[in-house]
């Protein structure tokens, strides 16, 4: 019999879907071209203003409701933006990101070794002057090197959209989400 696959993904505002008022998200973009990926479940489990902390403290309690032995799970994760705010006002504040993403990291290895951390992507600061690149930069690469330490695909986005794409200088308007949809596409699943 064949398994079920199970997209979740665990994320803030940006893989929520703010800003796309059509598909509501490049993470339901992701399907409509792909009669393969149609026949895969797709759970959003994003929930806007959501840093590491929040994430940490709901992932496994949200994974163990939805987990089933008999499915093939992938775990993608999509956070940082808010963790870059906050390390504007504390940089001893990366540490405790680490700790929570190496959290995550363990939990999941529990339950899936098909693992994704998604990387920040790049904000308007003249529109959004509190996010700050130099924090951006630090979240990502926090997150490339606790991937790469632990084995798990790490995906850069930084350089997927342009200020064009953002509808409020931080969220993907209709556009950016499609970029992001056909970029993860090609990235992920375009060879299945």
């Amino acid at each position: 019999m064949k398994k079920d696959t199970i997209n979740i993904i665990f994320g803030d505002s940006i893989a929520y879907g703010l800003g796309d008022n059509e598909y509501f998200g490049w993470w339901n973009r992701l399907r409509k071209n792909d009669e393969q990926l149609l026949k895969e479940y797709f759970l959003n489990l994003s929930i806007p203003g959501q840093s590491s902390f929040e994430i940490m403290e709901r992932f496994e309690f949200e994974l163990k409701k939805r987990f089933n032995h008999d499915d093939k799970f992938k775990i993608f994760f999509a956070f940082g933006i808010k963790d870059a705010l906050k390390l504007e006002d504390n940089k001893k504040y990366i540490k405790k990101i680490e700790q929570n993403v190496i959290k995550l990291i363990n939990i999941a290895k529990k339950y899936t070794t098909d693992i994704y951390f998604l990387g920040l992507l790049n904000v308007n600061e003249t529109i959004k002057t509190n996010y700050k690149k130099e924090n951006i930069d630090t979240i990502n690469n926090c997150l490339k090197l606790l991937c790469q330490k632990n084995s798990i695909k790490f995906i850069n986005m930084l350089d997927v959209l342009n200020t064009n794409d953002l509808y409020d200088g931080l969220h993907p308007n209709e556009i950016g989400h499609e970029k992001i949809s056909q970029y993860l596409y090609e990235k992920l699943y375009k060879n299945l």
